[in-house]
């Protein structure tokens, strides 16, 4: 029976351990901000409904968005976690791969329950609505 109860433990020690570095989110829509030119100011798209996934790995230092082109993303940074009174901010410094760097963000509008992810390229800025899967 202490065998049992040992193996038991174990398992729960490493389940959670493992668990908790890899997340995996559903997004339910997306809009994208092109960089205004010659002084005209940006405007974002209106929300396209999708349904894509996307891999946050911890472990592996790695996000990949499994859009219609897939998108790979190595961690280079982790950068501190901003929170004000309406946001909590995870932000990443990432490479995709091209080489090109990127920031990504993760962003919870802690008013609304709301979770949105950013990826922002030199040009423009993808925005996704997510939500995280279980």
């Amino acid at each position: 029976m202490k065998i049992f109860k040992y193996i038991l433990i174990l398992f729960f020690l490493f389940g959670a351990t493992t668990y908790a570095q890899q997340f995996r989110f559903k997004t339910t829509s997306v809009s994208v901000l092109q960089q205004g030119t010659k002084g005209k100011s940006a405007k974002w798209s209106k929300p396209t409904p999708t349904e894509i996934i996307i891999s946050l790995d911890y472990d592996k230092d790695k996000i990949v968005i499994y859009s219609s082109e897939i998108q790979h993303y190595k961690i280079l940074e982790y950068l501190p976690k901003e929170v004000t009174k309406v946001d909590e901010i995870n932000s990443f410094i990432c490479r995709n791969h091209e080489g090109i760097a990127v920031k990504i963000a993760i962003i919870l509008r802690l008013d609304v329950k709301k979770a949105q992810l950013y990826v922002y390229h030199k040009d423009f800025t993808f925005a996704y609505d997510i939500l995280e899967m279980e």
